[in-house]
């Protein structure tokens, strides 16, 4: 009976918290749309309008499609939780965000599952210009943002950003798509992107903080989720720190790099990478930061500019250092650009370089570092049983760091045109 009583408890508790849901549930207020009228059963919400107005805490559930309309989260001045339950809802406004948060103690957007629902603000013809006037976003919040559920979200940006939040923006999970005509997604304070799936087509930034003043403000985490980004300026820019620990990301920065920054990562202080898969493409460069650390994970680089830059010009400070993972890098010119130091202590690195500048790193470990010429699309082999690079760029020199060299051996670089003999140092 004593071993019976704890599962019993657990058993209780169970039911209490199922229970609680439950109940949350079904005292939700639900807001259901139908072109420019609205129905509201439940409280805490009314109707004003062009604007459905949610002034206290509880869960709402919003549904149907609305033109023309706003809805606006204003606790006032003693925030509470608010959280909105998306269930197959289209809302458009052309003048300002579909959904605006002014204040809330702690904002919770879910994505029902299985349910696709889109957020628009703007005309699609309006890409291509900025309205810095309008509210920022589709999906505006001046408070915390957490974004989760395993439904779909679609949001449409044409006035300006996509998703923005003045404090800090967490996506937990759900799939998210994201076409803006500046920023795709901002978190000022920061942004963490922890799961799901998220698409973003910007012609602004991708992913974006700009937090500097605060202590431990304007960064950007991705641990997790698939996370793929197209943009015109930089593909992720964080304000200070950008750290990479898991998922998946694909980034292209597709500008020409001479109009505004089109870096594939880049961030005001540090960045590192731990883990996940990353590939990136730039027609700029492709990293870049006061100093760039890879701890682990994979990084894939194509940049027709430099490959990795770190520190400011002519400071002197900010170094480069690779202490495990996988590096492939394709660069136009160099494949690494330190300000600092240029260090290799773990991990494997192979770059492909368009400038015969490039500097060898300090390591311990087996490397080779020679001069061949070859063209893009070139598949470029080092070693008999060594990888083999199909290339992206013109370039000049190849530089491997790897554990299936050995100090004081011969190794063939052939790219099918020219072959050359490298000394393993």
């Amino acid at each position: 009976m004593k071993k019976l009583l704890p599962l019993l408890l657990i058993a209780a508790l169970l039911l209490a918290a199922c229970g609680s849901a439950a109940e949350t549930e079904s005292e939700a207020t639900r807001i259901v749309f139908n072109g420019s009228a609205v129905e509201i059963h439940g409280g805490g919400a009314k109707d004003e309008g062009a604007v459905v107005k949610i002034g206290s805490a509880g869960s709402y559930v919003l549904s149907g499609s609305g033109e023309e309309r706003q809805v606006v989260i204003d606790t006032g001045d003693n925030p509470m939780e608010v959280t909105l339950i998306l269930e197959g809802l289209t809302l458009s406004n052309s003048g300002g965000a579909a959904i605006h948060i002014v204040q809330a103690g702690n904002f919770r957007l879910q994505l029902a599952e299985g349910t696709d629902n889109t957020l628009i603000s703007g005309d699609e013809a309006m890409l291509g210009s900025i309205d810095p006037e309008q509210s920022g976003a589709a999906l505006y919040s001046e408070d915390d943002m957490d974004i989760e559920g395993s439904g779909r979200l679609t949001v449409c940006g044409y006035l300006n950003n996509g998703i923005a939040c003045k404090d800090d923006l967490d996506i937990n999970a759900g799939v998210v798509t994201v076409v803006a005509a500046n920023n795709g997604v901002k978190g000022s304070d920061s942004v963490e992107i922890k799961g799901g799936v998220l698409n973003i087509t910007a012609q602004g930034d991708g992913i974006k903080s700009a937090e500097i003043d605060t202590a431990d403000k304007g960064f950007i985490t991705i641990s997790g989720g698939d996370v793929t980004i197209v943009s015109d300026g930089d593909g992720i820019q964080a304000a200070t720190d950008l750290r990479i620990t898991g998922g998946t990301l694909a980034v292209t920065a597709r500008g020409d790099g001479e109009s505004a920054s089109s870096k594939a990562l880049k961030a005001g202080r540090a960045l590192t990478l731990e883990g996940g898969s990353v590939l990136v493409s730039s027609q700029e460069d492709g990293l870049r930061a006061q100093s760039v650390r890879v701890l682990g994970g994979s990084l894939e680089l194509r940049a027709l500019g430099d490959g990795i830059q770190s520190g400011v010009k002519g400071s002197g400070v900010g170094d480069v250092s690779i202490e495990g993972g996988t590096l492939l890098l394709l660069t136009g010119k160099q494949a690494v650009q330190p300000e600092g130091l240029f260090l290799v202590t773990g991990g494997e690195l192979t770059a492909v370089i368009g400038s015969t500048k490039q500097i060898e790193p300090q390591t311990v470990l087996p490397r080779l570092f020679c001069a061949i010429k070859g063209a893009a699309g070139d598949t470029l082999r080092i070693g008999e049983h060594g990888p083999g690079v199909e290339t992206a760029f013109s370039y000049k020199t190849v530089l491997r760091v790897g554990a299936e060299l050995v100090s004081g051996e011969s190794v063939v670089v052939s790219n099918g045109t020219n072959t050359v003999s490298a000394l393993v140092k």
